[in-house]
């Protein structure tokens, strides 16, 4: 007898499996989103400006200027330690101070570090060591700053950290001779023990990357996410689209095609940015191959303030398409979802996203979905989940890419109509709550003053809706 009751216990449980496995799961809906025109300023990308480290004029006021800043370069003028062992104090305070200004303000940074900011022939230590240690003098902030810094411009040799014209030269008694592989890949090795393991130091020409790495192949995608030293290493350009060969960056036997093509490559994965120059409306800077490049070479920043004249040329309609493009730009498509969900049941969606921008982003960030009952107070309920999914495969090679997921809904819900949101808050919890630090996406009216993004506020729960359904109290991906 007791054999028959524990068969027919197994057997009823496996027939209330059988019937939530078969459940009929609610209908979806779809909804389209309205792409926005409007420029903002998002983090980690966009127009750029600079400021030396004892002089941070008017910074206050970048996020909101026209070009809507939020990334700063910083420069660091180390001369004075030239013949010293060590930087000292005094300039590392100044550079915290520089640092921490930047956070109160809504800022991120790209740091450079330079022995002369003028036009100075081989202004740097005549020791590498000097150099090198100078660089781990620096280890330190670059750890307490992580949040805000994203990459470090590699700079140390030659006027302005240009990396030419330099004691480290193959020729160093003349301007403009291209820096030693030897010294090149020592400091190259000193700063990926000086960063964070997710932070990328940036040379300023395609070749000198392949001289560091022994390779004229660029990276490869199966390389791109594991923080190794080639993944972390991006270039800068500050002779952008001055002539056939940006005024020497690429003057090392390859033609412009050549390099474009590896460049291309890199840039998937790695950041890419500079200033432009030469004369206005050139063969190469020009409003329609400057758009073109910049797309094709994935630039992610670009100095506002140099060289204007060429931007001016442009015209105000592609200067501001600039705006938007520069680095990535999501815009929300469609979304299919479940309109009515059981307490306890399953949430089907399937959002659509294109990146409209010349980048993919570089720096991972959680992607945040919250079901919220949309009231406030002491009344408000969210419940949230960290998806999985990296928003640094939104790539703009693709028309869209597409988020499909289930959610498990928890059972002891209150029944109502819920507002289903996103948001992409900054990977470091410092900077989480800090709207100014969360991604921002370009469609009409869904944007909240808190930093989510408004997919839907038209999901029932209700008891009576169809599909199966479990005693779980959690909402998470399943």
């Amino acid at each position: 007898m007791k054999n028959k009751q524990v068969t027919i216990l197994l057997f009823g449980f496996l027939i209330s499996s059988w019937e939530n496995t078969l459940a009929i799961e609610p209908v979806s809906v779809t909804k389209t989103f309205v792409s926005s025109q409007a420029l903002f300023a998002n983090p980690e990308r966009g127009w750029i400006t600079h400021r030396f480290s004892n002089d941070l004029y008017g910074i206050n006021s970048l996020r909101n200027s026209a070009e809507k800043l939020s990334l700063v370069l910083i420069k660091i003028d180390i001369s004075a330690y030239k013949n010293s062992s060590h930087i000292g104090q005094t300039k590392l305070n100044e550079i915290r101070t520089a640092l921490n200004s930047c956070r109160q303000q809504g800022l991120k940074v790209i740091m450079r570090s330079a022995y002369a900011w003028d036009s100075v022939l081989a202004p740097e230590p005549k020791n590498i060591e000097t150099v090198k240690t100078h660089i781990m003098d620096m280890k330190p902030i670059y750890y307490e700053y992580e949040d805000i810094i994203i990459a470090v411009e590699m700079g140390m040799f030659g006027p302005w950290g240009e990396m030419h014209s330099s004691y480290f030269s193959t020729t160093n008694t003349q301007f403009y001779y291209p820096i030693k592989t030897t010294a090149l890949i020592q400091v190259h090795a000193t700063y990926m023990d000086a960063l964070p393991i997710t932070r990328s130091v940036l040379v300023r020409t395609p070749y000198y990357i392949r001289q560091v790495f022994s390779s004229d192949k660029p990276i490869e995608p199966i390389e791109a996410s594991n923080n190794t030293a080639k993944a972390r290493t991006g270039y800068h350009n500050d002779a952008y689209l001055a002539s056939s060969d940006d005024a020497g960056t690429f003057s090392y036997g390859w033609s412009r095609a050549k390099e474009l093509a590896y460049i291309n490559q890199m840039t998937r994965y790695a950041f890419f940015g500079g200033e432009s120059f030469g004369t206005p409306n050139s063969k190469y800077n020009n409003a329609q191959n400057a758009m073109l490049e910049s797309r094709q070479q994935h630039m992610t920043y670009l100095h506002r303030d140099y060289y204007t004249p060429i931007y001016n040329a442009w015209g105000t309609s592609v200067k501001e398409d600039f705006t938007r493009k520069l680095g990535y730009r999501f815009e929300l498509k469609t979304l299919s979802y479940s309109k009515e969900v059981a307490p306890g049941g399953l949430l089907a969606f399937s959002l659509k996203v294109q990146n409209t921008g010349f980048s993919a982003m570089h720096l991972t960030r959680p992607v945040v979905l919250i079901l919220d009952n949309g009231k406030t107070g002491t009344a408000r309920i969210r419940y949230q989940t960290i998806l999985t999914v990296d928003p640094r495969s939104w790539i703009p090679e693709v028309n869209s890419t597409s988020i499909d997921r289930k959610l498990r809904i928890p059972a002891n819900i209150i029944q109502g109509v819920w507002q289903l949101l996103l948001t992409l808050p900054d990977s470091n919890t410092r900077l989480q709550s800090d709207v100014r630090y969360t991604v921002q996406f370009a469609n009409e009216n869904i944007w909240n003053t808190d930093g989510t993004l408004v997919l839907t506020n038209d999901i029932s729960i209700t008891s009576s809706a169809q599909g199966s359904r479990t005693t779980d109290n959690i909402f998470q991906e399943i």
